[in-house]
């Protein structure tokens, strides 16, 4: 059977009509909606990692770090940081039974990683993660007898 040709044109233009809410709507139905490009609109946290020398007045005086730390220009700095949620590995140097940063003492070499905005680290003190001392690592815990 043959279809007449104002018919052909009239579901032709019902067909582009019902296409074109779903062509303008934001996003392009990947969880990208709000019409963000890909994830640019938000700050990603990386993971800093600063490597150095501990000083109790200046903080840490950094002398290598990866390629986030490289790229912000925070080798050669002397940088501080806030302990208080840190994962500390070090050893109970001042004998409190307790892990605290009073135990990193001045010159000990230290690693500090800390997560930080990809582009700008922000303002100091940054917020640390984890110290681990290397001059006194860690030991065993000692037996309670």
């Amino acid at each position: 059977m043959k279809i007449p040709f104002r018919h052909s044109i009239l579901a032709g233009a019902l067909a582009l009509a019902s296409v074109a809410p779903a062509v303008a709507a934001p996003g392009d139905g990947h969880g990208q909606g709000q019409g963000r490009a890909h994830g640019k609109s938000r700050v990603h946290n990386v993971t800093y990692v600063f490597k150095g020398t501990w000083n109790a007045a200046t903080g840490l005086t950094v002398t290598r770090g990866n390629a986030h730390a490289r790229k912000a220009g925070l080798v050669g700095e002397d940088l501080q940081f806030d302990l208080s949620a840190a994962r500390l590995v070090v050893a109970d140097t001042d004998g409190s039974g307790d892990l605290t940063p009073a135990d990193v003492k001045d010159g000990d070499r230290v690693v500090i990683k800390a997560r930080l905005p990809r582009r700008d680290p922000g303002v100091q003190p940054y917020g640390a993660r984890m110290l681990v001392d290397q001059s006194n690592p860690a030991g065993p815990a000692p037996d309670a007898d």
